[in-house]
């Protein structure tokens, strides 16, 4: 047995022990836990310290390091609620969130054009348990993302026994699953991007909180080239058992020549990382990339 492999058990052990505690104490039992845990974490751990400090260097420059210490750990604390939430849902067969979507009837005017709609999110609030009730739409809806079925960390509905409410378009695919979500576009149904985590393909350099960044473009390319119009949808924890989704914005990304192609997308691309900066203003805690975002 390897080392990596031996990790790799120890980890399925460790969330195997998560889940039977949520079977037995449920949610709240399940955040009770969270607070020593996340403080000692906190409090101890200097690589989560490194890890949180460029987002919230800039989210509150006026503030002192107890005092950046004190908003990493509810930034910690509500990243572990939303973990807690996600297995909740999936060993509690009858477990369910409450929530509201802003925006939904213009959701489905956009649909009834028949021309698509890329929806593109971030990873905030309780955006996977909330994205799940888009299942509701009128027309299928598609998540492009990573997917690894095996991995330790579970999605809510690889836990239990929950039906999923979208289809999964593998990013690592043939052309990074862009045809298949061209495809879907084409009959006129809903692709999800992540639009806040650039990982490798085409990007564009905007600014974000002051400074230079590197955002994914795809979600703006695929609506460009299928004339199909970007929803800008954030979801956010408003409760122990509720959820806000809100459509922030819709981006209709056209070009008249090739000229203007790259100013458009970089426009589009700016204007989500605008909208993330007026989200994380009301709910500073509910950004969960925990990494130097700005050194990419």
């Amino acid at each position: 047995m390897t080392g990596r492999t031996l990790a790799q058990r120890l980890e399925a052990l460790g969330h195997g022990f998560f889940y039977l505690a949520l079977f037995l104490a449920g949610q709240l039992g399940g955040y009770i836990l969270l607070v020593p845990v996340m403080f000692v974490y906190v409090l101890c751990s200097r690589s989560i310290q490194a890890r949180m400090a460029p987002y919230l260097h800039r989210r509150f420059p006026e503030q002192g390091r107890w005092q950046r210490s004190v908003a990493g750990y509810y930034n910690l604390l509500a990243f572990g609620q939303i973990l807690v939430d996600r297995g909740w849902l999936g060993v509690k067969p009858k477990a369910s969130m409450n929530g509201t979507t802003i925006g939904y009837e213009k959701l489905e005017e956009l649909l009834a054009k028949g021309k698509g709609v890329v929806l593109i999110t971030a990873h905030v609030g309780n955006w996977q348990t909330a994205l799940a009730h888009l299942g509701k739409l009128s027309k299928p809806v598609h998540a492009l993302m990573r997917y690894d079925q095996d991995a330790a960390a579970k999605h809510y509905f690889d836990v239990g026994e929950k039906k999923r409410p979208f289809a999964i378009i593998d990013a690592e695919g043939a052309f990074g699953g862009m045809v298949d979500a061209a495809a879907a576009l084409a009959r006129g149904e809903v692709v999800t991007i992540m639009g806040d985590r650039y990982i490798k393909g085409s990007f564009s350099t905007v600014d974000f909180f002051g400074d230079a960044v590197r955002l994914p473009d795809s979600a703006y390319v695929l609506a460009s080239c299928s004339q199909a119009p970007v929803v800008i949808m954030l979801s956010a924890k408003t409760g122990r058992r509720s959820y806000e989704l809100k459509i922030w914005d819709v981006l209709y990304p056209e070009y008249q020549s090739r000229d203007e192609r790259a100013a458009m997308i970089k426009g589009c691309a700016q204007r989500f990382a605008h909208t993330l900066e007026k989200y994380l203003r009301i709910y500073p805690y509910q950004w969960y990339n925990f990494f130097n975002f700005w050194k990419q």
